[in-house]
């Protein structure tokens, strides 16, 4: 009875130790199997400050597995050609519960002016920056650790972010309180893509003078390396009235402002795509006109 029963036990344990064997050989082709499937999904957002470009987006995930997934990390690295600009990884510790689904958000701090320096050697003054992003997400699975490549061969392609400059400021109407005027605002588009900018929100400081806020609804498409000029109508809500008269008479109305424009910016080439983009502009201008 005992010869029996051995023998059974001996094939059972034969076929699991075969079952390791085979499990640990082929261990990469079921892990990848148990891989979520990975998706940018929403705009591309854009917020552009002194010489840095803040990219963020979301990514969604779905585990088409029937395990339980835990998501570690994302890691990511920015070069041109063979000079790597940034790299770094941030904790996630998500979980991802079979069948389940989730997003999390995707933020790269890239140092654009420097890229552009670097590909002026390359490229004609003008070129959209073309960053090498390889975005990797870390997961573990009852099977083992496993990186996923989301875009390690594709280019995120960035526009340049239009110049904004303030050519020129016609007075209106003067008040105690306030002053109407039309800025004329210069835009230049530096890339080889049409772009079209849309509902643009606008904030302006006049450091310790006065300020504004306001929104300009009209879309406005600039052609590829061309510029186009913005007239906007704006109400500058002023402070110490009698100084700023003092300071224009004797010609000390030389203002230190800082404007900010939030706007919608689409291009249609190589396929459409919006971005959501935020630029600060600090210079000095003169009351007086």
């Amino acid at each position: 009875m005992k010869s029996k029963l051995t023998f059974p036990i001996i094939i059972f344990v034969a076929i699991l130790i075969a079952l390791g064997v085979t499990a640990y050989m082929y261990r990469k082709q079921i892990v990848a199997h148990f891989v979520p499937a990975v998706e940018q999904i929403g705009d591309i957002f854009i917020n552009v400050k002194s010489d840095t470009t803040y990219v963020s987006s979301r990514l969604a995930l779905k585990n088409k597995s029937c395990i339980k997934i835990k998501i570690d990390s994302i890691k990511y690295q920015v070069s041109l050609f063979d000079k790597v600009y940034l790299k770094n990884q941030k904790f996630i510790g998500l979980d991802l519960l079979a069948y389940g689904e989730d997003t999390i958000d995707f933020a790269l701090k890239i140092p654009y002016l420097t890229i552009l320096k670097d590909l002026k050697a390359e490229r004609k003054k003008g070129d959209s920056a073309n960053y090498s992003i390889n975005v990797s997400l870390l997961y573990s699975s009852v099977f083992g650790n496993v990186e996923i490549p989301i875009n390690h061969t594709a280019k995120l392609k960035i526009p340049q972010p239009p110049d904004i400059n303030i050519v020129d400021i016609k007075y209106n109407k003067v008040r105690l309180k306030y002053i109407i005027a039309d800025i004329k605002i210069e835009v230049v588009n530096h890339s080889d893509v049409t772009l079209s900018i849309n509902d643009i929100n606008y904030k302006m400081n006049i450091l310790k003078r006065g300020n504004i806020e306001g929104n300009f609804k009209k879309s406005i498409d600039i052609k590829p390396n061309g510029k186009t000029i913005i007239v906007v109508p704006i109400e500058i809500n002023i402070k110490h009235f009698g100084k700023i008269i003092y300071e224009v008479i004797f010609n000390k109305d030389q203002y230190d402002y800082s404007l900010t424009i939030d706007a919608l910016i689409e291009s249609t080439v190589p396929f459409k795509q919006s971005f959501q983009i935020n630029i600060t502009k600090n210079g000095t201008m003169e009351l007086k006109k």
